[in-house]
């Protein structure tokens, strides 16, 4: 399983990195919403873990974009988790999970987008995936 976390902090990836570590999910990090969308177009993500505020455009924007990109290709929806408040548009997203979060809190808010989209959670969505 593969994700792609947009978060502009460094400290921020480190520590998302460390709570996602136990769970065996493969993480690419982008540090912009211009990383994210170059990501996004050259590889397969089963969810994307989606910061608020950006330098370079909103995550809101990105996710925006990535849903057109989507559209274009005749691509299924990719689950994504808002990190941070959402304002506007947050129905772009699966779900949305304010900062500052725990480990327990992040897996939990992973399975409920998971769940969401794909009709099993973290833990079925790792076992298929092996």
């Amino acid at each position: 399983m593969k994700f792609l976390c947009v978060e502009d902090n460094a400290t921020q990836r480190h520590m998302i990195d460390l709570m996602l570590a136990s769970t065996g999910i493969d993480v690419d990090f982008a540090a912009s919403g211009a990383e994210a969308l170059d990501a996004f177009q050259t590889s397969e993500y089963d969810a994307v873990l989606m910061d608020i505020d950006l330098p370079d455009m909103t995550g809101v924007e990105a996710v925006r974009t990535i849903r057109q990109m989507e559209a274009g290709f005749h691509l299924g929806s990719t689950p994504v988790l808002f990190l941070g408040r959402v304002e506007e548009d947050a129905a772009l997203a699966d779900g949305c999970l304010p900062k500052p979060f725990t480990a327990d809190g992040l897996k939990t808010a992973i399975d409920r987008i998971l769940t969401a989209a794909r009709g099993s959670g973290l833990e079925g969505t790792l076992r298929a995936a092996r």
